[in-house]
């Protein structure tokens, strides 16, 4: 039986009126008893499986003593995302999965005490940390997402002045464009970003990268090294036949519809809804979806919820909100009449060789077609780097589908005080990995410009 304790989820009908978040909190009691259930291990494996370096041992043993304050700065000062990474970090596979230790029924929710800390502070005002002058050579930051603004922070530590020039026109990047707000509310992010800001970081939005910022032009005006974290933004479609209907969006047109950003074109979502994708951004759309308006969301992937390449938490979501799942059937075209999508035909399909989920071990069952019903069609297949940026960057070295190549100690690119870091780098990467990546090459910097 788990001993751990469980924040409560507020029940799905409530859920599906708007996008108020779905986990809550833990309790004041409940904290008390989970960080008193923590052994304090020595060499604290929880710490070491931590990608931005907590010091999960230490904040835990402060809050064992009240000491909130003192906690949720130790966390800050090594994740300025305490509360962000709290919400949406797959703590289980990282911190929390490391906390295995014989003596324990189950590992203690250190993500839920982050979040705890931050929801905390939130409510009884915060304190500035400890700086030095901004007196070191200034920095640029192209990208105001997770690993570029934690890099910010990182670099204002060591006490260089760090400029933040943004395409949008909100900071926060994914956090704000890719993930909904019945995970992440928006109020925690621009909380987590005025941290940042009050530490003397410059946060310029609505300045693209192809707007009159360059590259070169950013090193001869007194910056001595730049980070490129731009992340990517365009979103990926399948080719199929039918994409042009009026009805079919991607998931990030979903997402950011979602989370009040501009998507270019309304987004309108119908009463029959298809989901093309086996991923969390997949679930994410489809769980919005719903709040969005449909009555029935079908999600298609190759692969059973089981095989799908998405977090457990967001799996658990989509069943418990009542999402319909298609399995492995692979999408042949979209249908449609007078210009609007009707529906979506597919082709049932097995694996080659069992138990390997991918594309490539995927085969079609002759006589299988089926045809799904929707008045709305969302492809959530990925994201890859958007064409704008390749023609700022056509003198750093890049693979073949755009994404740049950096030195993985320091994230240094091919040319000399560029330096890289997050999405760009090409992968699926969680909100702690873009900080962790982000702290790395602040670090980098640092060192490069200490020369």
């Amino acid at each position: 039986m788990s001993v751990a304790m469980k924040a409560t989820r507020l029940p799905v009908p409530e859920r599906l009126k708007g996008f108020d978040e779905v986990e809550r909190g833990l309790h004041p009691v409940q904290v008390t008893l989970e960080v008193n259930r923590c052994l304090l291990c020595e060499d604290a494996p929880c710490s070491q499986a931590c990608p931005a370096g907590i010091d999960v041992r230490g904040f835990i043993r402060k809050m064992r003593f009240q000491d909130y304050r003192g906690a949720v700065r130790l966390v800050r000062e090594a994740n300025i995302f305490a509360g962000v990474c709290g919400r949406v970090c797959p703590a289980d596979t990282l911190c929390e999965g490391a906390c295995r230790n014989e003596a324990l029924t189950d590992p203690i929710r250190i993500a839920a005490l982050h979040r705890f800390l931050a929801d905390w502070e939130m409510s009884v005002g915060r304190r500035p940390l400890a700086l030095p002058p901004a007196t070191l050579q200034p920095v640029a930051v192209v990208g105001a997402g997770p690993a570029g603004l934690a890099a910010a922070a990182m670099l204002r530590q060591f006490g260089h002045p760090v400029m933040v020039l943004e395409a949008q026109d909100r900071a926060g990047g994914a956090l704000v464009s890719s993930i909904p707000p019945f995970k992440l509310p928006r109020a925690v992010v621009a909380y987590e970003i005025d941290l940042v800001r009050d530490m003397g970081v410059e946060i310029r939005c609505g300045v693209p990268l192809n707007g009159g910022v360059n590259l070169a032009d950013l090193l001869s005006q007194g910056y001595g090294a730049v980070l490129l974290a731009v992340g990517v933004q365009q979103a990926l479609t399948l080719g199929l036949p039918g994409e042009e209907l009026e009805g079919v969006y991607t998931a990030l047109d979903v997402l950011r519809a979602a989370g009040g950003l501009s998507t270019g074109r309304p987004v309108t979502i119908g009463r029959e809804v298809v989901v093309i994708g086996g991923g969390s951004a997949s679930l994410n759309a489809a769980c919005c979806a719903l709040r969005m308006g449909a009555e029935v969301v079908n999600v298609t992937a190759i692969g059973t919820p089981a095989e799908m390449d998405a977090f457990e938490k967001d799996k658990q979501q989509a069943l418990e909100e009542g999402i319909f799942f298609t399995s492995r059937m692979r999408p042949l075209r979209i249908l449609g009449e007078n210009g609007r999508v009707v529906g979506l035909e597919g082709i049932r399909t097995t694996w080659k060789v069992p138990g390997r989920f991918t594309p490539d071990n995927m085969k079609d069952i002759p006589g299988t077609r089926l045809i799904m019903p929707a008045d709305t069609v969302i492809i959530a297949v990925g994201q890859r780097v958007e064409e704008n940026f390749l023609k700022c960057v056509g003198g750093l070295k890049t693979t073949p589908n755009g994404c740049l190549v950096v030195d993985p100690e320091t994230g240094a690119t091919s040319q000399e005080g560029i330096f890289a870091a997050g999405d760009i780098l090409g992968g699926r990467r969680t909100v702690v990995q873009s900080v962790a990546e982000g702290k790395r090459a602040a670090q980098s910097i640092h060192q490069y410009l200490a020369r």
